[in-house]
């Protein structure tokens, strides 16, 4: 049988476009700090400068958390499955699963030595809907629960939901 790989959804790739929108912000801001310093108070010098590295930051932030996304997959085999993060790759045969627990969207896989915790790498919101972004398995779109549910058969390991 051949591996599956579940990705990101590409979904994902959002984030990289609002840490790109944060940094033009923040430079446009920081621009208009450095042309008018010293011609108002220094509070709001102070303030406006304090504003711009916060939007830094924060597109600092956004990105590195498209990165993480983008490096992180699971790699399901017959009889094992690898979680690959940017910094650990983790083996894990499925007879070493002891039980699968849901609570919200964060799937805690029990191990007889350890556990592992799946949960979505971002949401789509609206109003008052969050959404996990699902998943790409070997391509092909699906949702954040058919990982969930296809490591649960492979395990022969029921989910219990918290």
């Amino acid at each position: 049988m051949d591996v599956v790989r579940y990705k990101p959804g590409e979904a994902i790739r959002w984030l990289e476009v609002g840490a790109e929108d944060l940094r033009k912000s923040a430079r446009s801001r920081s621009r208009r700090v450095v042309a008018s310093a010293g011609r108002r108070d220094f509070t709001t010098d102070l303030k406006d400068a304090a504003g711009a590295l916060f939007g830094l930051g924060k597109s600092a932030w956004a990105d590195i958390l498209h990165k993480q996304a983008e490096a992180s997959e699971f790699a399901l085999y017959d009889d094992k499955f690898e979680v690959i993060r940017p910094s650990t790759k983790r083996t894990v045969r499925y007879s070493d699963v002891v039980a699968m627990k849901l609570k919200s969207e964060k799937l805690s896989v029990q191990l007889r030595s350890g556990s592992i915790s799946i949960r979505p790498h971002a949401y789509v919101v609206s109003g008052r809907i969050k959404v996990p972004i699902g998943w790409t398995r070997n391509e092909i779109e699906v949702p954040y629960e058919t990982l969930l549910n296809e490591l649960s058969a492979r395990c022969g390991v029921n989910i219990e939901t918290l």
